[in-house]
């Protein structure tokens, strides 16, 4: 019986890796097109001008013009914003970011400035993300979902703003620039702490769950220390709300912020995604009183919006296959979706027709230089950009038809 347990064993691990390795000659077979776009300083003024350009661009050069190559350790780099004319030019660092994400041709990335800026005219911070957005066909997935999550009372959702990137002189392409998650955004300071549940697991704080197992990273302000003791007590909060939860031993509301799961989990439902199945991209934070609080939600690029999902895609991550059974869970659910529904139905759909309008030519070009060839990851990848747009919308519609039965039946 051992024997057979072990060839199985060897036969599964075989299969997962001959998978990966798939996998990494799909990402290898995706070539940069050879397309080049001239930069045209003149040509750019006159639109800005004009009122036909509708996004900003930035200049973004890299020490040694070597582009951004790396997401181990920041590198300098000048940045130049322009809308109607050049802004001055700012000392930053750079450096790559993402998981699955950082092995694609195009590249998303870091941006940090000395101090609090406010680049793109995003509230002010320190650090911002350059989404590339690359295996989104509509370039908006990110854009709309968090647009659905600023419609609840989760108490912050990440500012976003797109624009056309210039790298050491050459035409990148389509970037989606947000403010970055961060501990400092929630104003988290000694005593408070930011989680991320992802199985990644990265973050040099890290634990796993005792009763479920979850990874979870945690998350603190720049120059806070985390030492033993904290690091306990915050595996206790983690671990005495599933205890509470699963095992009755205390009162589970009393541990969670209710209403701001239930918001996270109607933006991760309607948007489609079953990221947080896995687990990744879930992030909760907890200040002096010990209560978790779910949010900010991120990450919505991967198959979300897409039309023919059905059914609850979330019902058994992290805690929800438990969360579910609960009236206190139950009724809120239903509550919030009765405060939000309306706002959201009425709004997202004439978002997504703004955002088309306002990305139209930018997106055409980001295509033309960075074009799919193997990988397809939400099924619109041969569609043109209107055509994608059209299906996302079908796809929010169905999602909220889902989520509106679902709801209503509670």
């Amino acid at each position: 019986m051992a024997v057979k347990m072990s060839k199985i064993a060897g036969r599964i691990g075989l299969l997962l890796l001959c998978g990966a390795m798939l996998h990494s000659c799909l990402y290898m077979l995706e070539k940069k097109n050879s397309k080049k776009v001239d930069v045209d300083m003149e040509a750019l003024g006159e639109a800005f001008a004009k009122g036909t350009r509708t996004i900003p661009v930035v200049f973004l050069e890299t020490e040694g013009h070597k582009g951004i190559n790396n997401k181990e350790y920041w590198k300098d780099a000048q940045v130049q914003e322009f809308y109607y004319a050049l802004g001055l030019k700012e000392d930053v660092e750079v450096k790559g970011r993402g998981n699955s994400t950082w092995a694609f041709p195009k590249k998303p990335f870091n941006i940090k400035f000395d101090g609090e800026h406010s680049f793109l005219r995003l509230p002010k911070g320190k650090k911002f993300c350059a989404l590339a957005n690359w295996r989104d066909r509509t370039r908006i997935r990110n854009a709309v979902a968090l647009e659905i999550a600023r419609q609840t009372t989760m108490e912050w959702t990440p500012e976003g703003t797109f624009v056309d990137l210039v790298l050491d002189g050459n035409w990148y392409g389509n970037f989606y620039v947000t403010e970055k998650v961060e501990p400092e955004k929630l104003g988290l300071g000694k005593g408070c702490f930011l989680l991320q549940i992802d199985d990644h697991f990265d973050e040099p704080y890290r634990f796993h769950s005792k009763l479920k197992g979850l990874p979870v990273n945690v998350m603190v302000a720049d120059g806070i220390a985390l030492d033993a003791k904290a690091f306990d007590s915050i595996k206790a909060i983690v671990d005495n709300f599933e205890d509470a939860l699963y095992n009755n031993k205390a009162d589970w509301t009393k541990l969670i912020d209710l209403q701001s799961f239930c918001d996270w989990f109607l933006v991760y439902e309607i948007a489609g995604t079953d990221e947080p199945s896995d687990p990744k991209g879930i992030y909760m934070y907890c200040r002096e009183d010990g209560v978790l609080h779910a949010g900010p939600c991120w990450d919505f690029d991967y198959h979300t919006f897409c039309p023919g999902t059905k059914g609850l895609v979330n019902a058994h991550a992290i805690w929800f296959e438990e969360l579910l059974k609960r009236q206190e869970f139950k009724d809120m659910l239903k509550q919030r979706w009765y405060d939000i529904r309306y706002r959201i139905q009425v709004m997202i759909p004439d978002y997504i027709d703004a955002l088309f309008e306002k990305l139209h030519e930018s997106v055409d070009l980001d295509h033309e230089i960075w074009p799919y060839k193997v990988i397809k990851t939400n099924g619109d990848e041969d569609l043109s950009f209107e055509e994608a747009c059209e299906r996302l919308k079908i796809g929010f519609n169905q999602r909220f038809a889902v989520m509106k039965i679902y709801c209503e039946s509670l």
